[in-house]
């Protein structure tokens, strides 16, 4: 048994899931129960990862966006900015 911030659990260290179901206190990597969220498949991971993840709208980039009134992701060549040589 562990005891911390006024809980007991099973173990100290365990997986994502064993710590969602609050039969372990955190992850090998340090996550805690507050640290963790569940994706839209239903998966548990990082909050921090989640968050930053869908800021950086990594298919936008690559060129894959929505189209009103059709379904599904579209590819549309992207306008890349060309930066000019800088002069000294």
């Amino acid at each position: 048994m562990y005891h911390a911030s006024g809980k007991t659990f099973e173990k100290a260290c365990g997986s994502r899931a064993q710590v969602w179901h609050n039969t372990a206190h955190h992850t090998s990597g340090g996550l805690t129960r507050k640290n963790l969220i569940k994706n839209k498949w239903g998966k548990i991971v990082s909050a921090s990862k989640s968050k930053t993840a869908k800021r950086q709208k990594r298919l936008e980039k690559a060129g894959w966006f929505a189209t009103k009134g059709k379904f599904g992701a579209e590819k549309r060549e992207l306008s890349r900015k060309r930066r000019g040589t800088r002069k000294a």
